[in-house]
């Protein structure tokens, strides 16, 4: 073992302890419940109770059942990641061309007056009110403090109004973008250059908006959940001949995988909203706001609410 091994191994350690972002407390009532279930069980058998092990024994070892229980989660795990990564992947392009309109309207766009450097300084504000508007928009949240260091008064009437905040957004850009070009201060080429990168981030919006506005067809979640309750339910009358007492612990692991993978798919479907495993809007917010700001050499606004940094512990971020 080397000494660089060790903050991974530490980190490995730790995140078998910790319960944030872990699923357990949420199926701990379930495998609380099959576990008396159970005791049940076992003690009905106990009792001479005539149980039907004979039967349920050829259902739960069935190669089929578990083989199709097997199938079913494993889709239900990478149909959830795939929305996560696809929502990560929306956010990083957002965040590149962010960065670049940013960039190509303070380098390019000349100004010569102080009407202009502020009409500049407004939109550039708007570039990163559009990323918090999108993660507001996305979590299904109405007014916010968050907007107001970025919008005017005015603006920010006429947001409460629209059905779409992040997309007034871009129409505002787009309009001081094809101002700039009817007063000859960027030709067609520039022009081209940068409605590329504002239908890019419009792209990025969609591509969240339908993750969002689909969810996983809730006759393929009714009917997992209802396969995994029915194994679990003939479980304990399979193992209690050879096991006894230690058929409930025993059901609880196995509840605790079955269920456990279920409400990991669960978990990470839905990437936008505020639960540890969702993506971190706040701190990618928060990092765009700052970017910027530095490149248009603007003060970042003191009154922007607070928010958490995004994750550092590689030990709990995917590695793929």
């Amino acid at each position: 073992m080397t000494a660089k091994s060790l903050p991974s191994l530490w980190g490995w350690l730790r995140s078998l302890v910790i319960l944030r972002g872990s699923v357990l407390p949420r199926i701990l009532p379930l495998i609380f419940l099959f576990g008396l279930y159970s005791a049940l069980i076992v003690a009905a058998w106990q009792t001479h109770w005539p149980l039907p092990i004979g039967m349920l024994g050829e259902l739960t070892g069935n190669v089929v059942c578990n083989l199709v229980l097997g199938l079913l989660l494993v889709f239900r795990t990478n149909s959830s990641y795939d929305r996560f990564w696809e929502g990560r992947k929306a956010w990083g392009d957002i965040v590149v061309n962010v960065r670049n309109l940013a960039r190509t309207i303070q380098l390019c766009i000349p100004v010569q007056t102080a009407e202009q450097q502020q009409r500049r300084q407004k939109v550039l504000q708007m570039l990163p009110g559009f990323a918090v508007a999108t993660k507001l928009h996305l979590r299904d949240m109405g007014e916010n403090q968050e907007l107001e260091p970025f919008f005017s008064p005015q603006e920010l009437m006429q947001l409460r109004q629209s059905p779409n905040r992040p997309l007034q957004i871009t129409l505002w850009i787009q309009d001081y973008l094809q101002q700039e070009f009817q007063q000859e201060r960027i030709d067609t080429v520039r022009l081209l250059e940068l409605n590329q990168f504002l239908n890019n981030i419009i792209q990025g919006l969609t591509a969240c908006e339908r993750i969002r506005q689909t969810p996983i067809p809730p006759a393929y979640l009714i009917y997992l959940r209802r396969l995994i309750v029915v194994y679990c339910l003939c479980l304990p009358v399979v193992l209690v001949p050879k096991l006894g007492w230690w058929t409930v612990p025993v059901v609880g692991i196995i509840g605790f995988i079955l269920f456990g993978i279920e409400e990991l798919g669960r978990e990470i479907e839905d990437p936008f909203g505020f639960d540890p495993n969702d993506l971190p809007l706040d701190g990618i917010c928060t990092m765009l706001v700052d970017n910027v700001m530095t490149i248009s050499g603007i003060d970042v606004p003191d009154n922007t609410a607070p928010v958490p940094p995004i994750p550092t512990d590689s030990s709990l971020l995917p590695t793929h």
